[in-house]
């Protein structure tokens, strides 16, 4: 890559210019350098390059969630968690995301896909129609998986738990209590087929355990790249001959410093995507209209239909420390250098709800009772909890760790500006358990986690863990005697972010199906922030294939306009 001096971004007419260096400009600006490498391309990064960077290599790196390249947000305070405020990582760095993310690599169901492509009347982004680009990003570890469904020669090494010889000592009892519950396995222990019910073995974005970050493994050599360049806002101007229609034809910098080009592709994410529209003019007006920023597009939908997976962790006690279940004990197993290759567990286990229970949710949220053959959340089997349980929770080795993480939140929240000074994070509400279904999901998922540890149903609950350790300010434990007002409170109380916010600038309100801001031209978004549905999976593999098929119809649309 071109590292740019602000004399040389200030004095190109730039072909496209990125705002926001994160994992979607990454691999856009590479593929469109790659199909043409005379293209005069520019990527604005806040943070700096951490390409080389050897704090951030693997899972126990110590500068990755809070550490130096995170943004370190805060949502506002959240009224279905006892009014906490959530801290929210993403990534401030060449790369965005891939720079301190965990790695997970989880597609999501087939019907989420298939619901957005309905949503907005275009296959390409239906499932089959992004099918391709999940395969061209990734390189999976051998060929007998699905091949109709998986890529062998991306630039994203794929690993498992079996690839890396990591399996875990409660391996064959995890197994065995998720069948007891009436979990099955799926092929080939693949949760990234199209349907991840069931259980699936853990697959993650890594290289023999090494940080994949995408600024690194998709080339940027014939890319121009400015780090720790915060973008203020977009330029536009209005075309007298076209129904003063706006343009937006470059972005001033934090500095006041000016950079123009022919198109514009904002990249910075589902939390500063909007607010930079927002900063620029494009927004409800009424919002703008408070703090003075002057109004270019009424475009009420900005900043709404914002969406984050949540999660619960619980820890439990182990029996006999010594029997060496799980990391921190004295299992000699774990002084193989592969068992620090990835998270410590081996298994990603998706489930539905109970729909009785469920319908009722819908009912007091929607207020009339849903018909099961044509709700969306009622008609087919949903992925709306993802559980994890993992060998590691306490130094000398006596807990594991239970994670419950709610996947097909109903709730939608919002992105407002708190100023209109750049430099000041946005107002982030992801409101958090927000409806009905959301907090009735959210105790299933505990339900099943006290099924699964702390019960005599299964093999775990009996013979390997003795009880919930229990948190701070609760008298009780988690166990089978539970209420569902005690479950509640626990999970307002300890309810956190899986780091996966999107939907705030949501296709077919903010942007066309080609990824195009409507009302605007020569402007586009390019990341989770288009997402016009949730996604049930790790979003890092979802925008890598979003951003896959924008580099295609992007440069479809300058060959169009060429000939």
């Amino acid at each position: 890559m071109t590292a740019s001096t602000s004399s040389t971004s200030t004095n190109t007419i730039w072909d496209y210019i990125f705002v926001g260096g994160g994992l979607a400009a990454s691999v856009v600006s590479s593929r469109l350098s790659q199909l043409n490498n005379g293209l005069k391309i520019l990527v604005l990064e806040a943070g700096p390059n951490a390409n080389d960077e050897p704090s951030i290599v693997w899972p126990n790196s110590t500068n990755l969630i809070g550490g130096g390249f995170d943004w370190k947000d805060s949502t506002v305070s959240q009224l279905h968690l006892d009014g906490r405020q959530v801290s929210l990582a993403t990534g401030k760095a060449l790369g965005g995301g891939t720079v301190i993310n965990g790695g997970g690599w989880v597609r999501g169901h087939k019907l989420d896909y298939d619901l957005w492509g309905s949503l907005v009347d275009d296959e390409r982004w239906a499932y089959e129609g992004q099918l391709p680009f999940m395969q061209k990003s990734e390189k999976c570890w051998n060929e007998t998986l699905d091949l109709k469904q998986h890529g062998l020669a991306g630039p994203v090494p794929i690993q498992s738990v079996t690839s890396t010889k990591r399996e875990f000592p409660l391996r064959e009892h995890t197994l065995k209590t998720w069948k007891d519950l009436g979990f099955h396995e799926l092929p080939h222990l693949d949760g990234n087929s199209g349907n991840p019910l069931g259980i699936a073995e853990l697959q993650e974005g890594r290289n023999s355990g090494r940080r994949v970050i995408s600024a690194a493994v998709y080339p940027l050599d014939d890319v121009t790249v400015q780090t720790n360049t915060l973008v203020e806002k977009i330029l536009m101007k209005k075309d007298g001959a076209r129904n003063d229609q706006l343009k937006a034809i470059g972005a001033r910098l934090a500095d006041g410093t000016e950079v123009h080009g022919h198109e514009i592709i904002l990249a910075a994410g589902a939390l500063r995507s909007p607010q930079i529209l927002l900063l620029s003019g494009i927004g409800p007006s009424e919002d703008l209209a408070k703090l003075d920023i002057p109004v270019l597009l009424d475009q009420p939908d900005v900043g709404q239909n914002l969406a984050d997976h949540s999660i619960l962790f619980n820890a439990w006690k182990i029996k006999d420390p010594e029997a060496g279940w799980a990391l921190g004990s004295s299992n000699p197993l774990f002084t193989q250098p592969q068992y620090s290759w990835g998270y410590p567990f081996d298994f990603l286990v998706n489930g539905d709800v109970p729909k009785e229970g469920l319908a009722e949710a819908i009912a007091e949220d929607e207020g009339i009772v849903p018909d099961p053959k044509t709700h969306p959340l009622l008609s087919h089997p949903r992925t709306f909890i993802e559980y994890i349980f993992m060998s590691v929770g306490a130094p000398d080795g006596s807990l594991v760790t239970f994670g419950t993480a709610p996947m097909l939140n109903t709730a939608r929240g919002s992105i407002k500006l708190a100023s209109s000074n750049c430099n000041e994070a946005p107002l982030i509400d992801p409101n958090y358990l927000g409806t009905a279904v959301d907090r009735y999901v959210a105790r299933e998922a505990v339900k099943t986690q006290i099924r699964f540890a702390g019960s005599n149903q299964t093999v775990i609950g009996r013979d390997i863990l003795t009880g919930e350790a229990g948190a701070p300010g609760f008298d009780q434990v988690l166990s089978v005697d539970s209420t569902d007002e005690y479950i509640d409170a626990r999970v307002r109380a300890g309810l956190g972010t899986c780091q996966h916010p999107m939907g705030s600038l949501s296709m077919g309100k903010v942007v066309d199906t080609d990824l195009r801001v409507k009302g605007v031209d020569n402007l586009r978004v390019v990341d989770a922030s288009v997402f016009p549905v949730v996604i049930t999976g790790h979003i890092q593999a979802a925008v890598y294939a979003l951003a896959e098929q924008a580099a295609n119809l992007i440069y479809a649309d300058r060959k169009n306009l060429e000939n």
